[in-house]
């Protein structure tokens, strides 16, 4: 929103300023051009008048140097005026040393026309010198830099530029404090969103006053979590109260059963009723673990993963042992996650007991753990005959197992508790056969 109300207002202000203040500088500009030339060709009048006298009765006179002396002095680059007169026969009266009088740019003023020209960076005035009977009878060449016009329009323009840079400067100001303004309520929403997005289904909204439309969505949202925690609630409920009612007459009904095939001489059937109930009861365990999972919130922490994998292949050593597996830790290095250890410990467990189930005897299972940048990067690979494409999709849906005695609830559960850490779970093929697992979680600070 900051950045999209911060390029609207430049747009504007942008708009604005070469609306504005283009036009504006190229008229002042022009304005001080006119004022300038106009300027030049007063000052050449007024030398004019003053050499009428000396031109006239062909006698020297003081008025054209006092006069050339005093505009000398009322204007800023009067030391730079040069200035030469000549009578209407071509003859230099004064500023001969000057190298101004030439016969082409005294004939526009004996010919009793005003002449302005530009020669470099020099403005040229020719005007005529009027005697009696209004007679022409000399003409003044006046020669001005145009270095002050230049330093004015400058001048003029660095004002105007920083006036756009303050306009540019109060635009962005406006647009950063306009932003956090409205965005404030959108940012707590944010908030609310994403406590509820992480498991906290108590997560609320507080709708602001203003404004009426984020106060609406506010509300709405709070609607939507009130009947998400109410299904979400029933669900567990229903799952928790199902799987946990179903674990009684389970149990008597293999108690009974077991009594049964002890009786007979050909348990082969109670073997086979036998086995379907121990899955069915493995069923029922992982439901009730799939609703405890759902209903976790807690807080991740700092978890020392090298020392966690050490200890859980410690504690399943055994288990491989006696199926003729080999169960090792690849990594020495220390590395750490963050996320709840009690979920971490639970999903390693999993996907060992998965690995050692799928490994043949004589295979070999693989615990490792690396860091990459801001994530770690937790493996379990085996030896074991893999999964196809289509069952790797599939995987972390519920009741979706590879294995006939599978109840498919082991990688759902996997997920739900690496998902709700911050991490994702990717399956894929372990060079050479087999199936990899790699938890992908927020890496722990350093």
């Amino acid at each position: 929103m900051t950045s999209r109300i911060l390029a609207a207002l430049l747009v504007l202000t942008g708009g604005l300023l070469l609306g504005a203040l283009l036009p504006l500088g190229f008229a002042m500009a022009n304005q001080h051009e006119h004022d300038y030339r106009t300027g030049t060709l007063t000052i050449a009048h007024t030398l004019a008048a003053a050499s009428e006298e000396q031109i006239a009765d062909h006698e020297k006179s003081t008025m054209l140097p006092r006069t050339l002396r005093a505009l000398r002095a009322e204007n800023e680059d009067g030391a730079q005026l040069t200035v030469a007169v000549t009578d209407d026969d071509g003859h230099v009266v004064a500023g001969g040393d000057t190298g101004l009088y030439t016969p082409a740019r005294a004939a526009p003023a004996l010919a009793g026309r005003t002449r302005l020209t530009r020669d470099g960076d020099r403005l040229i005035a020719a005007v005529p010198v009027n005697g009696h009977a209004e007679a022409v009878a000399g003409a003044v060449l006046l020669s001005r830099p145009l270095d002050p016009l230049h330093d004015r329009v400058m001048w003029l323009w660095g004002r105007l530029a920083m006036v756009a840079v303050l306009a540019v400067i109060a635009a962005v100001v406006l647009a950063v404090t306009l932003a956090r303004w409205a965005g404030r309520p959108l940012r707590a929403l944010e908030v609310a969103a994403e406590s509820l997005g992480t498991g906290d289904l108590t997560a609320r909204a507080d709708p602001p006053r203003q404004p009426a439309e984020v106060r609406r969505l506010a509300e709405r949202f709070n609607v939507m979590a009130a009947r998400l925690e109410g299904l979400v609630d029933d669900h567990r409920t229903m799952i928790a109260d199902v799987s946990h009612q179903l674990r009684t007459p389970l149990a008597a009904l293999r108690l009974r059963m077991e009594l049964l095939a002890a009786e007979t001489t050909d348990a082969t059937d109670f073997d086979g009723a036998l086995d379907e109930l121990a899955r069915l009861s493995r069923m029922v365990d992982g439901l009730l673990a799939v609703a405890r999972a759902e209903n976790v919130t807690e807080t991740p922490e700092h978890v020392a993963m090298t020392r966690m994998l050490d200890e859980r292949a410690e504690a399943w050593r055994p288990v491989a042992a006696e199926r003729g597996v080999r169960l090792s830790v690849e990594t020495r290095r220390p590395v750490a996650a963050h996320a709840v250890p009690a979920h971490l410990e639970q999903v390693i467990d999993n996907l060992v007991d998965n690995a050692l189930t799928a490994t043949p005897p004589g295979g070999h299972v693989r615990l490792d753990v690396r860091r990459s940048g801001r994530r770690t990067h937790v493996t379990v690979a085996d030896d074991g005959p893999g999964m196809s494409a289509k069952a790797m999709a599939e995987a972390f849906r519920r009741f979706r197992s590879g294995s006939p005695a599978g109840t498919g609830l082991g990688l759902a559960i996997v997920h739900r508790l690496i998902t709700a850490d911050g991490g994702t779970v990717r399956l894929s093929d372990t060079p050479g056969g087999g199936l990899t697992v790699t938890l992908d979680l927020p890496a722990a600070a350093r």
